[in-house]
């Protein structure tokens, strides 16, 4: 079907309309398909969106920053602006790398944060439902060698 260009919260996408009916819509912005409901209320038009289920696993060098940001790896840090949705580890705790650490909402949608490093959680300096800044440090690992 057709192809848009979507402008949410300052951002642009590109969205296709997979299904269409009159009132309800299936678009599909960056492989992930939302559910919409299109109202139309004395001449104006109202949607509705509904939020999918799925949780995004993001790697830092897919963030936005450059590598050079992270230069400590056992510093698990935060690649956007979100709320802590949930924390995984607690001071003491061991983690692999790749072990999800914290999940972080950020633009409606859920990600996994992990652990890059193999090591013993050194420091968790958030906590669930507290804001966090792109950038900041969420995890301090001390890393096994």
């Amino acid at each position: 079907m057709k192809t848009y260009k979507l402008e949410i919260n300052g951002e642009e996408f590109e969205g296709r309309v997979v299904e269409y009916d009159g009132i309800n819509a299936k678009i599909e912005i960056n492989g992930i398909i939302y559910k919409v409901k299109m109202e139309h209320e004395f001449g104006k038009q109202t949607e509705h969106f509904e939020r999918p289920k799925r949780v995004l696993t993001i790697p830092p060098t897919l963030s936005g920053k450059s590598d050079s940001a992270f230069t400590n790896p056992c510093q698990v840090r935060s690649p956007l602006p979100g709320i802590i949705v949930d924390v995984f580890v607690k001071e003491g705790d061991e983690v692999s790398a790749g072990d999800v650490v914290v999940i972080l909402e950020a633009m409606k949608m859920e990600s996994e944060i992990a652990a890059t490093v193999n090591g013993i959680v050194n420091k968790v300096n958030i906590k669930k439902g507290e804001s966090v800044l792109e950038d900041q440090v969420l995890v301090d690992i001390k890393e096994n060698k």
